[in-house]
């Protein structure tokens, strides 16, 4: 009895859980409307774009949030600070609490830059037939990996649930930080599954 290969895909493009999948015919109509401006920024995908990630960190409270937080922390500590001047002739307990009022708005104000630079960190995955671009933002700053789809490998980093190395032509980088760890190898199935079938 001869062996014969299946042409039944394992896995298909309604399957996948953190990408999106573009079939060629949403790819030409959306073509059309692309600007070249916006064709390959950074957050959006090329209009020769066959398959896209965004993997974001989960934050309990939105930036605009946060920046409403920042701006009365400034306001309660400006006012404290007036209220201290303003008082030179006061006791020395009201000048405390003054003070200890000052250093709590500039602790929450410290606080909450430190976690709105971390709010925006993300990864960003985009694969075309000829071109995979890997950009992961961590706290304002960029490591990017730009690479022929041919050349790129999916591995663990340690084992199943771990994080995820894509490499290729003498460049690494390490994505999956934002996924729950027991989903990260479907997140390493659907790269590996894009890979194989980006001329499909």
């Amino acid at each position: 009895m001869t062996a014969t290969v299946s042409p039944v895909r394992l896995m298909s493009p309604a399957a996948m859980r953190f990408g999106v999948w573009r079939s060629l015919s949403a790819r030409r109509a959306d073509g059309a409307s692309v600007s070249p401006a916006s064709a390959d920024g950074p957050e959006g995908c090329a209009a020769d774009c066959r398959v896209e990630w965004h993997l974001a960190r989960r934050v309990p409270v939105p930036p605009a949030v946060l920046l409403r937080w920042w701006l009365m922390a400034s306001v309660l500590g400006l006012l404290g600070a007036l209220a201290s001047v303003s008082s030179g002739a006061a006791s020395v307990h009201t000048l405390d609490i003054l003070s200890g009022l000052v250093g709590a708005s500039l602790a929450g104000r410290l606080a909450l830059w430190a976690y709105s630079r971390h709010a925006q960190d993300h990864d960003h995955i985009a694969m075309s037939a000829s071109r995979v671009h890997v950009a992961c933002s961590r706290g304002g700053r960029t490591q990017s990996l730009d690479v022929h789809p041919r050349w790129v490998r999916v591995e663990p980093v340690q084992h199943d649930r771990s994080l995820i190395c894509l490499s290729g032509e003498g460049q690494r980088v390490v994505v999956g930080e934002f996924v729950p760890t027991e989903s990260r190898r479907q997140l390493a199935e659907e790269l590996r599954w894009a890979l194989r079938h980006l001329d499909d």
